[in-house]
């Protein structure tokens, strides 16, 4: 794990079939489900001539809840197969639909949390984030509630608070990048609303992925330098 990128790189392309199939039945639809409300919200919130409007602010909201709580299969899915379970896909999708209404309420407080953050000026909001964002990561790891990580999260944080803030920057500069530039040749050919959402919706489904599963690779990382694996109230030494 000394390269996490690669190594997510490596097994998001070694499952990428089964990495598919998440998508395809569950961050497609939740993309689809924001980029409706997204919508609705631009159509008919005011925006009174400001240069963030209620409706900027609305929707940030709802793209943090959704780039948390689409974390989830994701996470299962990784667990259960580095975990060499039987059946890891199967199991993901189950105890992604078992503990969602868990995940959600924690994103939605979260997300509100990161909202304010970055209402207020941009830098306290991507501490926020970077305090709570591995609280998933370790309570699939551990099978525990997300509440019960949070510490551990923020402990993460305060170790590698650099890093996980790099990486947040690194993978969101890297997107904008990439969304810009394919939304650039979209427009050169067709000024198609649906053309250009999809574009982001295929980068979406690339780029998320491939950050949740490195998030997971360096939480792992950390934990192990740690030495500490909590299991239930115990806590045991690796």
């Amino acid at each position: 794990m000394d390269q996490p990128l690669k190594f997510a790189l490596t097994f998001f392309s070694r499952t990428y079939e089964r990495i598919l199939l998440i998508v395809l039945f569950i961050q497609v639809p939740l993309l689809a489900a924001y980029f409706f409300i997204a919508n609705y919200i631009y159509a008919v919130t005011p925006t009174y001539g400001s240069l963030y409007s209620a409706a900027d602010i609305y929707n940030a909201w709802f793209m943090i809840m959704f780039f948390l709580f689409a974390q989830v299969p994701f996470l299962y899915f990784w667990h259960y197969e580095e975990s060499g379970h039987e059946k890891p896909l199967r199991y993901a999708f189950l105890q992604t639909m078992i503990q969602s209404f868990h995940f959600f309420v924690f994103a939605v407080a979260i997300s509100l949390l990161v909202t304010i953050g970055f209402a207020a000026f941009v830098l306290p909001g991507l501490i926020i984030l970077g305090l709570f964002i591995s609280a998933p990561v370790i309570a699939i790891m551990d099978q525990k509630s997300v509440w019960k990580s949070v510490r551990e999260s923020i402990r993460l944080f305060k170790r590698n608070h650099w890093k996980i803030m790099l990486l947040m920057i690194f993978f969101s500069i890297t997107e904008l990048a990439v969304s810009v530039f394919a939304q650039t040749m979209i427009i050169s050919i067709t000024e198609s609303f649906m053309a250009i959402v999809l574009s982001h919706l295929v980068l979406n489904t690339i780029f998320l992925p491939l950050f949740y599963l490195t998030l997971a690779v360096l939480v792992a990382k950390w934990r192990q330098e740690l030495g500490l694996f909590e299991t239930g109230e115990e806590l045991t030494t690796y």
